[in-house]
């Protein structure tokens, strides 16, 4: 069981507590979403670190598994999205305490899938680049 942050990110925005996928609790622990801004953020804790103490590769993918739900419709939101593809870029790895947020774009909606890209950082600096595409269930583009 991992630590959750019972506190929002110290960031403007709107940001609620939960989890952003219908497939069950998340190992990376609690996140918090802000659903207008279309990013999400979660508290790095000793949980998310390897050996050297600072945030494991395979946490930061898991965290950025996540993008596509905070930037589709609530009817897709409800479905079951399975991932197809997901690259991740590291380029620095977060500390314990620090806030990692992830800013997701939604670059293009078919009939068959969904297509994010989004950036992570802590503060200004840039923690990862990532790509996914993910199934689309309901079967219908994006207007």
């Amino acid at each position: 069981m991992t630590a959750e942050s019972a506190s929002p990110p110290p960031l403007a925005g709107q940001w609620v507590s939960g989890e952003v996928t219908r497939t069950g609790a998340w190992t990376i622990g609690s996140l918090w979403i802000d659903w207008a801004a279309g990013r999400y953020a979660v508290e790095v804790g000793p949980q998310h670190c390897n050996a050297t103490g600072l945030m494991h590769g395979g946490a930061m993918a898991t965290f950025l598994d996540a993008q596509a739900f905070v930037v589709v419709g609530d009817l897709m939101r409800e479905r079951h999205t399975p991932t197809i593809s997901l690259s991740v870029d590291f380029l620095a790895p977060p500390r314990p305490g620090e806030w990692l947020v992830a800013e997701v774009q939604l670059v293009k909606v078919t009939r068959t899938m969904i297509i994010t890209q989004a950036l992570a950082r802590v503060g200004d600096r840039v923690m990862a680049r990532s790509n996914a595409i993910y199934s689309n269930s309901t079967g219908k583009d994006s207007a």
